[in-house]
């Protein structure tokens, strides 16, 4: 069983999936260096065109060769800042590994050059950018959606302290970039809203650096091998992206819904699922606070008479652009369900917890996905919709504080039937714009392979309808 649980802990509950992010900085800078890439032929020609207002200082090659692996210029034009490096490549790159010597109160190492506290209290010293690095990035690092770059010194390098609008209100994280031309690298940290501006000057300030190793710039042969390999991924992204604009155009195949009292087989058809009954509630009232995942999330939320308080919620186009906010009202949905086992394995626990897929409904009444996408305004720390999944699950095994990562799974035997009951957390006015689906189920939609239209939907687990 314990084999199980680490197979299946990334899609159990939202709070592991932070787990994943510990080893995924790497990859983030390895995509910022390909985005940064496709810019450079734009960063190269506005460079020649605008020199001057760049203010670069020429330098005798002699003199550049002996002193700076590269020189940067910066531009600032209204939300934007983007950074273009001369670079001499007359210098041997090199690799270098970054340690804070000051680490505030409160936050631990934890590891990756990552440092965590509570709530928004973190630090993240992302991979160093490397003189290679930047010639492949095309010697250009663009940072857009700014509100202010302050000009300072920390840690005996020059440093722009970058923020964003309305920080306090999106918990926007704070950016520094360090520059040292003299050494060939750029230091980037990333901090959360909650670490005070003044600790995070001081880590920012204690910086040790040390040079590692030598790096190399790219041969002919692998600029061309990588500019080839960029090219295929940004063909396969297209097919991908137009596969996906066909997919949502398809929509969800009739025989895919299922309705009340009708089973949904799950995967190779180990499990059914069957809703046997819902109700929407204005009160959690009665509802032992035991079977909640956590209920912390709800202290403050809820008033005297069980009935949960307003939110400030924010409306997300398909881009990820704020379309609209407004004060919105919640319901509690209680969800009966029945689970039946079909094929026991002593290695796999049934995965109980269910999530709402929300939809839009067609004129011919038909549904696709939703291509808007909601959340709560940062700064009201609010988290009790648990990224659509329950919040409340009556026959829970996994309750103690060391195994609650499994809350939603317990084992079962074959021809094993359970009744249980789950309760969701639903905004008023997007209570007719959901379906049901297991947490882990219709993957499919986001595989990984290069599958058709109709491929991807003959490989749906299936939704249920609660009409």
């Amino acid at each position: 069983m314990e084999k199980n649980m680490e197979r299946n802990k990334e899609e159990r509950l939202p709070a592991i999936v932070e787990e994943k992010l510990e080893q995924a900085y790497e990859k983030i800078r390895r995509e910022e260096i390909k985005q940064m890439k496709k810019r450079k032929n734009k960063n190269r020609s506005f460079m020649s065109a605008a020199a001057a207002v760049f203010l670069i200082v020429a330098l005798p090659s002699a003199v550049f060769a002996a002193t700076v692996y590269y020189q940067k210029s910066a531009k600032q034009e209204k939300d934007r800042i983007t950074y273009t490096f001369e670079i001499n490549y007359e210098l041997v790159p090199g690799e270098y590994q970054v340690t804070p010597q000051y680490l505030p109160e409160g936050l631990t190492d934890t590891g990756h050059n990552q440092y965590r506290g509570e709530n928004e209290e973190w630090v993240t010293i992302m991979p160093i950018y490397t003189m290679d690095e930047l010639d492949r990035a095309g010697a250009s690092i663009e940072v857009n959606g700014i509100e202010n770059v302050e000009h300072t010194v920390l840690s005996g390098m020059e440093a722009d302290i970058i923020t964003f609008p309305e920080a306090k209100k999106y918990q926007t994280p704070t950016h520094i970039y360090l520059f040292n031309g003299t050494e060939g690298y750029v230091l980037e940290i990333i901090a959360g809203y909650g670490l005070e501006r003044e600790e995070l000057l001081k880590l920012a300030d204690s910086l040790h650096v040390e040079r590692i190793g030598n790096g190399s710039y790219e041969s002919e042969e692998e600029k061309a091998a990588r500019q080839k390999e960029e090219a295929d991924e940004a063909l396969l992204a297209q097919d991908r992206e137009r596969t996906w604009e066909l997919f949502l155009e398809a929509g969800i195949p009739q025989d895919k819904i299922y309705g009340i009292n009708e089973e949904m087989l799950v995967g190779d058809g180990s499990y059914g699922y069957t809703v046997t009954g819902y109700e929407f509630l204005d009160s959690i009232e009665g509802f032992d606070k035991e079977h909640f995942f956590d209920y912390t999330r709800f202290e403050g939320w809820v008033n005297a008479d069980g009935t949960l308080k307003s939110y400030t919620r924010l409306q997300y186009d398909e881009n990820g652009a704020v379309v609209s906010e407004q004060t919105t009202q919640q319901e509690v949905l209680r969800v009966d369900l029945k689970i039946h086992c079909y094929q026991s394995d002593e290695n796999m626990d049934a995965a109980l917890n269910f999530s709402l897929a929300y939809v839009d409904k067609r004129e011919d009444a038909s549904y696709t996905w939703a291509k808007n996408w909601y959340g709560a305004v940062p700064e009201e720390n609010y988290e009790l919709q648990m990224d659509d999944s329950a919040v409340w699950f009556d026959k829970a095994v996994y309750t103690q504080p060391g195994e609650r990562q499994n809350f939603f799974f317990r084992h079962m035997e074959n021809g094993e039937e359970l009744s249980y009951t789950l309760l969701f957390i639903v905004d008023k006015d997007r209570k007719d714009s959901f379906l049901l689906q297991t947490v882990s189920g219709n993957s499919a939609i986001w595989s990984d392979e290069i599958l058709s239209v109709k491929e991807i939907q003959d490989r749906l687990d299936g939704y249920i309808q609660l009409q």
